[in-house]
């Protein structure tokens, strides 16, 4: 077995052997208490108490949390002969983690998954009850885990999120692979972010990172590339961080490729409202409301085209990795929190007029609009039936905003080249 080898991005300059486990903890929370009273980010540049503890803030917010003695325990043998199954979620925080927890054990599709790529997960937080989500779900799945933080978290949450009044303890928040193979090697691409979290409605530092893990498959090697991409950005800017992703990928190495995560293709511009307007009333009126809900669920095509075209030319294909007949989250007007957070994006003097016409126009969907936003794409790998779990409920709530999607990749065969005719 090849050795585990690990470089923690501009902190160390060479790769050394991977520890079986490393917790990633600090004891500022204090600080960053005092951090989120300051209203600006000139302010917070200048502050003694950020300036002194500034290294340690980016070790953290660069740094990796992993488990991967569970690994060890098992022979190479994925659930289901000759099938890998990879099932990629946001879980919205995990705040609804009991929920979250009994699907992953008891579904008969999500239960079956030999990798989890998770988005949105937290580290103490209290709106998620403290909990460390990807270890304790790891645990109780019997799987190693890897998580990639991206932010130091300085508030409750976002709208919809507070007055639960539970302080957060640790306060971070991102991404997470699940995995009963064994991992031989990880890092983090930084992603850029677009839209200072500093001063969002969730008040945040740091930035979002892809994770680049390389496992070993009963078969051989695969690179796995979890992702998020920014939902405050635009498709040229979501265009530009796949590209930067792939370029990582192929000097990270490895035949067998997959991609997968939110890349939040939501074919708008929500840098700004008057950017958000011009979107909504260009579509509107080129395609009409109905032709505008149907590019929801096919972003590929117009609107976020160069974010797709960015992963082809990287040797990535969608086809055979997704359900294109379902949508992988809502835009639900009677959704509380999804209301609160469109009124955000909303310039204040269309707010009414927007809704109000919204809420006609959206009558024959229910108000409840799909989009796709979650995406697998693969290369040199076979796939076979993907599925998207449509809106999974455990004691009849809602685990996530989003549904999951997942993917089995056969073992022991090539994939097919492009050009070439098959059978199939």
């Amino acid at each position: 077995m090849p050795t585990n080898t690990f470089a923690y991005p501009n902190l160390v300059s060479e790769p050394g052997p991977l520890p079986l486990r490393s917790q990633l903890d600090h004891d500022f929370t204090d600080a960053l208490a005092h951090i989120a009273r300051i209203r600006t980010r000139r302010r917070l540049e200048r502050d003694p108490v950020f300036r002194t503890i500034r290294p340690q803030l980016e070790r953290v917010l660069r740094g990796f949390e992993w488990d991967l003695e569970p690994t060890l325990g098992h022979s190479l043998a994925p659930r289901r002969p000759g099938i890998v199954r990879a099932v990629a979620w946001n879980v919205e925080r995990g705040k609804r983690f009991e929920g979250l927890h009994t699907l992953l054990t008891s579904d008969p599709e999500l239960s079956a998954a030999d990798l989890l790529l998770l988005t949105e997960v937290d580290i103490g937080m209290g709106r998620s009850g403290n909990r460390n989500v990807p270890k304790e779900l790891a645990h109780a799945l019997g799987m190693g885990y890897v998580f990639a933080n991206y932010h130091l978290v300085l508030a409750e949450g976002d709208r919809g999120e507070r007055g639960h009044g539970v302080p957060n303890t640790k306060a971070m928040h991102g991404c997470a692979l699940l995995t009963r193979f064994p991992v031989l090697r990880f890092e983090a691409v930084e992603l850029q972010e677009r839209r200072d979290k500093f001063h969002a409605t969730e008040k945040r530092i740091g930035n979002k990172r892809a994770l680049l893990c390389e496992l070993l498959l009963p078969d051989g090697p695969l690179t796995v590339a979890l992702v998020h991409l920014d939902p405050f950005a635009g498709p040229r800017d979501r265009a530009r961080d796949i590209r930067e992703i792939v370029t990582r990928l192929r000097e990270f190495g490895g035949e067998r490729m997959l991609l997968g995560g939110d890349l939040n293709t939501n074919t708008y511009d929500l840098s700004s409202g008057r950017g958000l307007a011009y979107n909504f009333f260009y579509k509107l009126t080129r395609f009409g409301i109905e032709g505008m809900a149907a590019q929801y669920m096919k972003p590929e095509e117009h609107f976020e085209r160069a974010v797709f075209a960015a992963m082809r030319d990287g040797g990535f294909e969608i086809d055979g990795f997704n359900d294109f007949t379902r949508g992988t989250i809502y835009y639900d007007i009677y959704d509380p929190e999804i209301f609160r957070k469109a009124l955000d994006y909303m310039p204040k003097a269309m707010r009414r007029v927007m809704w109000t016409y919204l809420e006609r126009r959206l009558a024959p969907w229910g108000g409840r609009v799909p989009l796709r936003v979650d995406w697998f794409a693969g290369k040199g790998l076979r796939p076979r039936e993907p599925q998207v779990i449509e809106r999974p409920v455990a004691e009849g709530k809602l685990v996530s905003d989003h549904n999951p999607i997942l993917v089995d990749l056969e073992l022991g065969t090539e994939a097919p080249d492009p050009g070439e005719e098959t059978d199939e």
